[in-house]
This record gives C-alpha cells, structure tokens and sequence, in this order.
C-alpha cells in the first residue's frame, strides 16, 4: 500500500541522522554509566539490595495504605449493609424500603456509581443516581422488571415496566461473593462491564443469610467505574521519579499513566499502542509473571537498573495486585550521608547527561521522528486494539462508528467526517491520541464496511484527502493511520501525535480550534483559544 512504501522511503531516509544520534547517546550513556559504577562498587551489591528491599517496602505500604483508604469507605458501608441484611431489615419486596435506607448510604460515596442487591433466586434491586435524581430497578426471577424513578428517599415520581435480560446470579460480583471463603470479608471482582452502565469497573461485594431463609443467599455489591480507581491510583507519589500501578493476575496491566523513558516526562498509557511494552511498568509486569509472579519480594529487571515490588490487594489468583516501580538511582540517593562525594559526582554526571541528552534530543529531533506502528503482528494488532477498547474513551483515545456513513440514514454525511475531525485536532493540540474508526460508542467493534471502500487504499485516501482539506496537509507528518482486521471486521487506527503548531478545523469556511477534555473534543472561542496557547 502507498502508506507502508511512504513509511518505508520515510525511514530510510532518517536512518542518517539516528544513527549519529545513537552514537552520540552511546558515548554519553559510556560517561555517566561509568560515573554511577564507581558508586555502585563502592556501596556493594549486599548494601544496594538491603535499601531496596527497605526503600521497596516502605513505599509500597505507604501506596497500599492511600489506595486501600480509597476502598476502605465503600467496604465499611458493605460490611453495615451486611449486618442490616443478616438482622432482615433488608427486603427485596420493599423497593421504597430499600431506596429510602440506601440513598442516603450513596449519597456519602462519591466514588460509588450504583449499589445493587439480589438472591440465589434470581431477583434482584438496582440503586444509582443521574441527573434527574435517583433511579431503582426491581427484576424477579422470570426477567419481569419495574423502574423507578425517585426525587429522594420516599418520593417517587415516575415508574415504568418491562422485561429485562439480567440474571445476577450470572455476574462476576454474585458468584464472587458467594464463592469467598470468609463470608465477613468484601469480595472485589477483577475489572469487568457494568450490565447497565456498560462501563468498566470493579464492584465489591458481600454475601449473607435472611433470618428465616437459611436456603436462599443474598449478595449485596457496590459498583466503583475503573477511571475513578486509576485517577486515585496516578496521585499515588512513589519516591522522586517511581510510578504506582495496578495489574491483574495474569499480568495485564491497568494504568492511567505509563513513563515512556527515564528522562521524558508521563504520557497517558492510551497516547500510543507501541509504547505499551517500552515502559518500566509494563517491563516490570513481565519481568514478575516470568519470576513465577513473587508476593511481597524486591524484584530487578531492566538489567537492574529498575527495581519492582508486587502485593495482592485481595485474592493473589483472582484478584488485583498492587505494583510499584522506581529506577536504582533513588536507592542511591540514600547513601548520601556516607558517601556524600559518590553521590556529588554522581549528580554531576547525571546533570550533565541529561543537559547533554536535552541538548543532542533538541539537535536531532527535527531531523527525524519515526513514523509509529501499532505492530507488524496483525494478533498482537488485535490484542492491543481490544485491550485500549476495553478500558473506555478517555482524554486520549476516541471512538468513532464509521469514517463518512451516518449509520441512521445510511447514507454519507459530512457530519460524520467532521466528527472525527474534530477529534483528530483535538488530539493536535492537547497531549495527542488514537482515534479506532470501527468502533461505537459503546466499545463494540462494528467495522467500517457501511462505509463500502473498495479496498483499503481507498479508504486510506479518503482519511488523508480530508486531512489536507481540512486540517492542512503539513499536520500529515503528525498523524499515522492502519487498517487492519480486528474481530473480523475492519477497523483505522489512527494515532496522533501532539502537533508543535496550532491545528485548525476548516468547516463550512470558518476556522475552529479544538482540544480535548475528558473523553472528547470541544472549540474554544477566539480568547479561550489565546489563553491557551499562552499557557502551553
């Protein structure tokens, strides 16, 4: 295709420039590696691993601690509900009961989106709350279910009926709940998608038995998104330049924040899919699953230059497991009273190198940029498609139906393309992003075929026309797109990168500035517009 010969000749070209670039990198990296290995021999290995098994610990209690008091509010408030339900004040028949005695519970939860309580019999209770006040749905055991709607506990101001497709003894936090050995602690599910938010989240849970009902079970279980958990997760400080994270037992990792190298500042995890395995954390996420995934233990990986340290947060084989990960050097810094003359050369040499790197960063880096790719390996492509899906929009990553068809009429809109568009500038001038056309709303992979281009050339003209059309064909350098299979069906990555000038959107004659903001674009006006820029 045009775009790979482009990437090829593009590459070919910079290959000048990045190779004087490594050479001079390799002779810096020559000087300040030899400055650090005078400390290192002089302090001994057995005293480097002693400050980091104490340094390790120390910070990973300290990181456990702010995070468990992120979940310790919502499990205080399970473990009341508990006792209200084994004392029967909870009724499943009693939906004004339970509104009335739960909405005051989630008004002191900030975090939590919505409560829902059920029985091995299939019924279930759902609480949450929206712009419009409360909502409660009450489902039996046959699907049969009753929304409310209630102004506050007590009042109700609209109902409906219907069916509803929800068995709850069929969910992750049910199953969970009952499975836990110590029915007195809170069960906490691995990430998954709430039924009716269709959100990613975990939901804590609790299980006990109704007085007078010793053959039915009930599971009481309070939803928390997954965005809010790795918001409190990325204010976590970990030592000067470590990061905190969390990751499944399997080793997939969920973050907010990823470090890309050791002297660039933090992106978003979602900014790029090829930088999902550069990172330390996720090199220390692999590094423990190939260490047979050690508990409580300091752990080395990147030639030992960056030290990890893994804890369970509930059960080590299905649930989450708390990480952090720090680079050598903070260990070093605590020699400082011994040896303060190591370390005053030492910061000396790393200043210096880092000067130095700044400075070769600046020569080069307008010589080249290498164009990114998702991957070659078109199942890796479809893994790490699927992993970004799976944790929502966000600042950084978009997702758009189709490239030109308006799906109700089925019919092409310019609408549609301004929509994308207006995502792609938004990514430009904020911190960049990936835009998956093929993807709705809602996370599911829907392809582009209502878009019926005859082949994907095509398809990659008509993103690039537009492009220069709209946006102006100098912002191409910033943007590169794929089409590749994703679930058996066709869908464009495109990331983006941060543009170094203001990118404008062309649209019926006037020119619009966009950026991001939360998980999508908005137009700043002329002054919004210069305030911006002026701080950036």
């Amino acid at each position: 295709m045009w775009f790979a010969k482009l990437q090829h000749r593009t590459l070919d070209r910079r290959s000048g420039p990045r190779k004087r670039l490594f050479r001079d990198l390799l002779l810096l990296l020559t000087l300040t590696v030899g400055s650090l290995l005078v400390a290192v021999f002089i302090t001994g290995e057995t005293l480097r691993d002693r400050l980091a098994q104490e340094q390790l610990q120390g910070l990973a209690e300290k990181a456990s601690e702010d995070l468990t008091g992120f979940l310790r509010l919502p499990e205080n408030s399970l473990r009341v509900a508990q006792a209200w339900g084994k004392a029967g004040d909870l009724n499943l028949d009693d939906t004004s009961g339970l509104v009335s005695r739960f909405i005051p519970v989630l008004e002191n939860l900030a975090k939590v989106s919505a409560l829902v309580l059920a029985d091995s019999k299939g019924r279930s209770f759902y609480l949450t709350s929206d712009e419009q006040g409360w909502l409660s749905r009450q489902v039996d055991g046959q699907g049969k279910a009753i929304w409310q709607r209630w102004s506050g506990p007590g009042t109700q101001i609209e109902e409906r009926q219907g069916q509803e497709n929800y068995d709850p003894r069929s969910r992750p936090w049910f199953k969970g709940a009952l499975e836990t050995a110590d029915a007195n602690k809170v069960f906490w599910t691995r990430p998954y998608l709430f039924f009716t938010e269709r959100t990613a989240g975990i939901t804590g849970a609790v299980s006990f038995k109704h007085p007078g009902e010793p053959d039915r079970d009930y599971v009481l279980g309070l939803d928390l998104p997954l965005q809010d958990i790795l918001q409190a997760l990325s204010q976590l400080k970990v030592g000067e330049r470590g990061a905190a994270f969390i990751t499944e037992a399997n080793g997939a990792v969920l973050l907010p924040r990823v470090t890309i190298n050791d002297g660039d500042s933090t992106l978003s995890a979602s900014l790029s899919p090829e930088q999902l395995n550069a990172g330390p954390i996720f090199d220390a996420a692999k590094a423990w699953l190939n260490a047979g995934r050690p508990s409580r233990q300091p752990m080395t990986f990147r030639g030992g230059t960056w030290w990890a340290w893994l804890q369970p947060l509930g059960d080590p084989e299905r649930g989450l497991w708390l990480g952090i990960t720090t680079p050598e050097w903070d260990f070093l810094g605590a020699l400082q009273n011994s040896w303060m003359l190591v370390i005053a050369v030492g910061i000396l040499a790393l200043v210096v190198g880092l000067v130095a790197t700044l400075l070769l960063t600046r020569h080069y880096g307008r010589q080249f940029k290498a164009l990114p790719s998702l991957t070659d390996d078109p199942a890796e492509f479809e893994e790490r498609v699927l992993n970004l899906i799976r944790y929502g929009e966000s600042p950084n990553l978009e997702f758009k139906s189709t490239l030109r068809t308006n799906l109700r009429t089925g019919k092409t809109g310019k609408e549609i393309e301004l929509a994308w568009l207006k995502s792609v500038v938004g990514f430009l001038n904020s911190d960049g992003g990936i835009l998956l056309i093929g993807v709705n709303d809602g996370g599911e992979v829907v392809g582009i075929a209502a878009d019926q281009f005859e082949n994907d050339d095509k398809c990659l003209l008509h993103f690039k026309n537009l492009i220069n059309q709209h946006v102006g064909a100098e912002f191409s350098k910033y943007l590169h797109a794929e089409i590749r299979p994703v679930t058996g069906k066709t869908v464009v990555a495109v990331v983006c990168e941060k543009a170094r000038e203001p990118a404008f959107l062309l649209a019926g004659g006037n020119e619009e500035f966009h950026i991001r903001s939360g998980p999508s674009s908005i137009k700043l006006t002329p002054r919004q517009m210069l305030q911006y820029l002026s701080m950036h």
